[in-house]
């Protein structure tokens, strides 16, 4: 009913467009322009009030999805299962789960994924690009778990580890103790994810997986990575 009335208002007057000058797209609410153009101008006005972060978003909601990662709330709730998440995006990848809906879609073949994170490491099948590689020698991959796979378990480079602090001599390779340690060892660390994830930087791996889990774009990440530790 809605969208019929939209329409029929659409049709006996115009719906006015708002449109970007920069890159064409059409809006039919002026406020919808407005946050479109941040995309171009960089603006982040939602900043987050989390103690130590510097994470800073587009618009409210975005601030609000990403300060639960810090209080560990799950308000996002299925109603198929007992599946809670912190975020929307989380709730909507699981549903997926029941409905089977692959949204993503290869143009190349007949590959379909329910997430674009992994729709992109599929297209590197055709491309043949392998921008993931080993900090020991000169294997690379098109995907980031296939290095940690290479390092840990093929036994060609046994005693390194992948996660070194910058503060001591302690390494591991499991990751949730590497953050433990720098939690525990090092509080004078200003924000000891940072530090996670300049380990993860210094081996070569990939950021993609670690700004999915905080919510953050990878550029981000590596924009927080250059003015910290």
């Amino acid at each position: 009913m809605l969208v019929c009335k939209l329409n029929l208002h659409c049709f006996l007057s115009p719906c006015r467009k708002f449109t970007c000058h920069l890159c064409d797209r059409s809006f039919t609410e002026k406020w919808a322009l407005n946050n479109h153009m941040k995309l171009h101008t960089g603006e982040k006005p939602f900043k987050c009030t989390w103690p130590t972060c510097h994470y800073s978003f587009l618009t409210a909601s975005a601030m609000k999805d990403h300060y639960r990662t810090h209080t560990g709330e799950k308000s996002f709730l299925c109603d198929l299962c007992g599946f809670a998440g912190g975020t929307r995006h989380a709730l909507t990848k699981h549903r997926r789960q029941h409905t089977g809906e692959k949204p993503f879609k290869c143009d190349e073949c007949n590959f379909a994924s329910t997430t674009q994170s992994h729709l992109t490491r599929h297209k590197r099948v055709h491309t043949g690009e392998k921008p993931y590689r080993c900090p020991w020698c000169d294997y690379r991959s098109n995907c980031a778990e296939n290095i940690r796979k290479h390092i840990l378990h093929t036994g060609k480079h046994e005693g390194v580890k992948m996660y070194n602090c910058p503060k001591c001599d302690y390494g591991t390779n499991v990751p949730v103790e590497f953050r433990n340690h720098l939690k525990e060892q090092h509080p004078d660390i200003e924000n000891p994810d940072l530090a996670y994830l300049h380990a993860v930087k210094r081996k070569g791996l990939e950021l993609d997986a670690v700004a999915r889990a905080y919510n953050h774009s990878t550029q981000d990440l590596r924009r927080l990575l250059r003015k910290t530790l």
